[in-house]
């Protein structure tokens, strides 16, 4: 699980390289309507429902023989093949995810907020992924102190504010509820700072040796940036520097009252910081 834009296509596409390892890419997000815009309404681990799933599908017969279906296949993972999934939109849902699928692990990607509010802003996508309507109140239950200093009109920081909020929301529940699994957080910057590494301790969590394809997909798509926003073709330097020049110094001010408002309502667990430019 990742934020939007913090190189979840990247790792996904790693995982497939290996021979043993498969990775559904976001069938929730983008394959059902539902989770989509409930995107960061919580659903409990109470929620689950051994018929209905939860009372929110109660009127989607589809989506949950789609859920059942979908939790068949991925109950299928054994130590010769690795089932999984890649998505952005279950910060919100953990407790009720585990208890639908009890044994899902979880591989918890996170990457520098001022990286990802960057990303965010040039792809485009917040309106898409309704951080308007979602993010805001979502925010407040979790950080209800926090005091906003953005000029009325300013678009472009109040942009920025409310990307940095779908962090800190997201990053606060996963640090909530994500203890409950059995799971390991990665850093992209170490990712693509110590691929090897990197591999050898998620091929282990998975339960699998590493398999030298990885390691030559990451060599390769290192070389160069190209394509659009969505391909996985990023210099290291693109990955960890393209904020610097993106975004302003208002944008960076507003990241950082955010991210330490959040880190003063939740002072123990993971780390919520911004690290010093």
């Amino acid at each position: 699980m990742a934020h939007h834009r913090s190189g979840s296509n990247f790792l996904n596409d790693l995982l497939q390289k290996h021979g043993c390892i498969e990775c559904l890419n976001e069938p929730l997000s983008m394959h059902t309507r539902l989770f989509r815009e409930t995107d960061l309404v919580l659903w409990h681990a109470g929620d689950f429902d051994p018929v209905l799933l939860h009372r929110g599908l109660t009127a989607h017969d589809g989506l949950r023989a789609y859920l059942l279906e979908l939790r068949q296949y991925l109950l299928q993972s054994h130590s010769g093949r690795v089932i999984g999934f890649k998505d952005t939109c279950v910060f919100g849902k953990l407790g009720w995810l585990k208890a639908f699928l009890p044994t899902l692990r979880i591989i918890f990607l996170r990457r520098d907020p001022r990286a990802i509010v960057s990303s965010v802003l040039r792809s485009k996508m917040a309106a898409f992924w309704r951080y308007a309507d979602l993010v805001p109140p979502a925010f407040a239950q979790i950080c209800p102190r926090y005091i906003s200093r953005v000029v009325p009109g300013d678009t472009a920081v109040r942009a920025a504010e409310t990307a940095a909020m779908s962090i800190a929301t997201r990053y606060e529940l996963a640090r909530r509820t994500v203890g409950s699994f059995e799971h390991h957080t990665l850093n992209l910057d170490d990712l693509m700072r110590e691929p090897a590494r990197c591999i050898a301790v998620l091929t282990d969590f998975l339960g699998v040796e590493p398999d030298p394809e990885q390691t030559s997909f990451i060599a390769a798509r290192q070389c160069e940036t190209r394509g659009g926003l969505f391909s996985s073709f990023r210099s290291t330097h693109d990955v960890e520097a393209t904020w610097r020049r993106h975004l302003s110094p208002a944008q960076l001010q507003v990241i950082d009252d955010v991210m330490r408002a959040m880190r003063e309502e939740s002072p123990i667990g993971l780390p919520l910081e911004v690290d010093s430019a």
